[in-house]
C-alpha cells in the first residue's frame, strides 16, 4: 500500500482487495485523528470505532483517592486546595460512578499562578531550546511509563472507547516530536538587521508572550492539552492549563508528570474548575498575556469580549457542523458507511466531524439505506466493555441538548429515519442515547446547529454546485469533505469550502504541518493548531531601530 500524493494535492491510500483487511487493521488506531483513508472493496470491513475490555489500574484508583482528599490545582509546583472550600466531583459518565473530587480554583488561586508563572518566565524565556526539548522528552516518556492511568481518563474519565482512546495517547509523543522539531527551525530573539535609512538599522525581535493560558475542553482533553502544552512551552512561556470540569483528570495527571520530568516549578500550572468561575478569573486576569480556547461559540466570543478589555491575545476554535458532498460516481454503500464512522467518532462529540450529508439524487436513496443500517449496527454499551461502538455523552446537559435538537429536527421539517431517544443500557446508569438520522430536502434548514452526538441529516441534491451552496450556507466553518471517484474534481470542489479543513474521500483529518482551525465562527485569528504558524502564534515580533548617536 502507497501513500500518494498527487500533483493535486488530494492524498489517498491506493490499495488492492488482499490489502484492505491489513489496512484498516494498520491504520485504525490513527484513522480517527489522520484522515487517512481508503475505498474499502467490502462494506463488512468498514466499522466504528470499538472499545476492548478495558480493567482501571491500580495506580489511577490511587491518584483518584488522593490520599483521602480532594484532588487540588497544581500551583507553582505544588498541589494546592482552593481557598473556595469549594469542590466537584467528576464521574464517569456511563455508569455515573464517582472518580475523584476535586478542588475548584478560584481568584486568589488564579492570581497566585499567575504570579508564580510570572517569576518563572523570567528564567525559562531564556532556557537553551535543547534543555526545553530534553525536559519535554522526559514528560513524553513518563506519560508513556503510565500509559494506562491516562488511558482510564480517557476511558472513565473522558467516556471513550478504547481504540479512540488509543489514538489519543499517541498524540502526545507525535505532538511534542514535531513541535521539538519546530523549535529548533524557527530563531527566536534578534533577526536579520536591514539599512532602513543612512545611519539607520532596523530588525525584528521575536520572543514569547510570558503567561500563557489554555482553556480546554472536554472532549479530547490528552490531545487538546498536547496541542496547547508543547508549542506553547517550546517557543519559551509558562502556561496555566484550565481542563474542563468534566475531564480534568488527565491535565492534573500530566502536571503530576510534568513535576517528576524536572520542570521548574511555576511553568507550567494546572487550574480545574468551572467555565464560569475559573475560567472566568483567567481570563479577566490582566497578567495573562494570550489564551488559547477550544469550545462552543458562546463562551469563546464572552471570553474574546473579555481579552479585549485588556489586550489579552486570544486563539479560538469554536466547534462545527461538518458536511460532506456525496458525487453520483461514488460507491453509496461503501462511502455511507465511511461516513457513518466518521459521523460516530467520540459517539459524535467532535467538533470537525459530518453531521450534514449532501447525496446526489441518483444514489440518495441507496445511501439512505446504507447510512440507516450503519447507524442500527452500533453496539449501543458501557465504553469500557468489549464491542462498544456507541457510549454515554459526558453529561446531563449534553443529554438534554441532543434530545432538544432531535426533536427540533422533526419540528423544521426532516424526517426520521432513526428517531433517536434514550437508549437503555443494562446494569449501567450513564447518559445513553440512540443515534439519529433524518432525511431533509434543499430549503429546509433542519439542523442549524453543532449537535455533539451520532446525528446527521441526508439531503438529497441535484448537482455538486447546489450541495456545495447549502454546504456553505453554515455559518460554522470547521470541516467538510467530497466523496467522489474523480480525484481531481473533487479536490476542485473541496477548494470552494467555506471551511478551514477540506477533505477529498477523507474527514476528521489532521496532520502535523498542515495547519487546523477554522472557518466563519468556528475559528478566529492565527494559524489554527499542528503547524509552524501555531508556534509563531505562542510569539510576538517587535520592530527594533537603531540609529548612530547624534554628533
Amino acid at each position: 500500500m502507497l501513500l500518494d500524493c498527487t500533483d493535486d494535492g488530494a492524498a489517498y491510500f491506493h490499495s488492492n482487495t488482499s490489502s484492505n483487511t491489513q489496512l484498516l487493521r494498520t491504520v485504525s488506531f490513527l484513522w480517527h485523528i489522520f484522515g487517512v483513508t481508503f475505498m474499502a472493496n467490502s462494506t463488512s470491513e468498514i466499522r466504528a470505532l470499538t472499545a476492548s475490555a478495558f480493567r482501571t489500574p491500580e495506580k489511577f484508583t490511587e491518584f483518584c483517592r488522593n490520599g483521602g482528599k480532594p484532588l487540588g490545582g497544581l500551583i507553582g509546583g505544588e498541589e494546592t486546595p482552593g481557598s473556595m472550600n469549594a469542590t466537584f466531583q467528576t464521574i464517569d459518565p456511563g455508569s455515573l460512578e464517582v472518580l475523584a473530587t476535586i478542588s475548584e480554583m478560584g481568584e486568589a488561586e488564579v492570581a497566585r499562578a499567575v504570579s508564580v508563572a510570572t517569576h518563572a518566565f523570567q528564567a525559562w524565556r531564556n532556557v537553551d531550546v535543547e534543555k526545553k526539548i530534553a525536559l519535554v522528552t522526559k514528560l513524553v516518556e513518563l506519560c508513556e511509563r503510565d500509559k494506562n492511568v491516562l488511558l482510564a481518563c480517557e476511558i472513565l474519565d473522558g467516556g471513550k472507547v478504547s481504540e479512540l482512546a488509543e489514538g489519543d495517547f499517541g498524540q502526545i509523543r507525535a505532538c511534542a516530536e514535531y513541535f521539538c522539531g519546530v523549535a529548533r527551525k524557527i530563531a527566536m530573539g534578534d533577526g536579520p538587521s536591514m539599512q532602513v535609512s543612512p545611519g539607520v538599522q532596523g530588525f525584528t525581535y521575536r520572543e514569547p508572550w510570558g503567561v500563557v493560558a489554555g482553556i480546554i475542553p472536554w472532549n479530547y482533553p490528552i490531545v487538546l492539552t498536547a496541542w496547547f502544552m508543547f508549542p506553547a512551552l517550546l517557543s519559551g512561556n509558562t502556561i496555566l492549563i484550565k481542563p474542563a470540569e468534566d475531564t480534568p483528570l488527565s491535565a492534573l495527571y500530566i502536571g503530576k508528570l510534568a513535576q517528576e520530568a524536572g520542570f521548574p516549578p511555576g511553568v507550567i500550572n494546572v487550574l480545574p474548575g468551572r467555565g464560569e468561575i475559573t475560567g472566568h478569573c483567567i481570563a479577566e486576569h490582566p497578567g495573562v498575556r494570550f489564551i488559547s480556547f477550544t469550545g462552543s461559540p458562546g463562551v469563546g466570543q464572552a471570553i474574546l469580549r473579555t481579552c479585549d478589555r485588556n489586550g489579552t491575545r486570544m486563539k479560538r476554535e469554536m466547534g462545527g457542523n461538518g458536511a460532506a458532498i456525496v458525487l453520483a460516481d461514488a460507491d453509496p454503500a461503501v462511502v455511507a458507511r465511511m461516513i457513518g464512522r466518521y459521523t460516530n467518532q467520540h459517539f459524535g462529540q467532535t467538533c470537525c466531524t459530518i453531521h450534514r450529508i449532501f447525496v446526489d439524487r441518483k444514489i440518495a436513496d441507496e445511501f439512505t439505506d446504507a447510512q440507516s443500517a450503519f447507524f442500527k449496527e452500533l453496539k449501543i454499551g458501557y465504553q469500557a466493555d468489549a464491542g462498544t461502538q456507541l457510549g454515554a455523552v459526558i453529561n446531563p446537559t449534553q443529554r438534554r441538548r441532543i434530545l432538544q435538537a432531535q426533536q427540533e429536527t422533526v419540528e423544521r421539517g426532516g424526517k426520521p429515519i432513526l428517531a433517536g431517544g434514550e437508549a437503555v443500557v443494562a446494569g449501567k446508569n450513564g447518559f445513553y442515547l440512540k443515534p439519529a438520522l433524518y432525511r431533509t430536502e434543499p430549503g429546509l434548514n433542519v439542523n442549524p446547529l453543532e449537535v455533539f452526538h451520532t446525528y446527521a441529516t441526508i439531503c438529497p441534491v441535484s448537482s455538486a454546485e447546489e450541495a456545495l451552496q447549502l454546504a456553505n450556507a453554515s455559518p460554522y466553518g470547521l470541516g467538510a469533505s467530497i466523496w467522489t471517484k474523480d480525484i481531481k474534481r473533487g479536490v476542485s470542489l473541496a477548494k470552494q469550502f467555506r471551511d478551514g479543513t477540506c477533505q477529498v474521500n477523507c474527514h476528521n483529518s489532521i496532520a502535523y504541518g498542515l495547519p487546523y482551525g477554522g472557518q466563519g465562527i468556528s475559528g478566529g485569528p492565527g494559524g489554527g493548531v499542528n503547524c509552524e504558524e501555531t508556534f509563531l502564534d505562542y510569539t510576538q515580533v517587535k520592530a527594533v531601530y537603531v540609529a548612530d548617536y547624534p554628533g
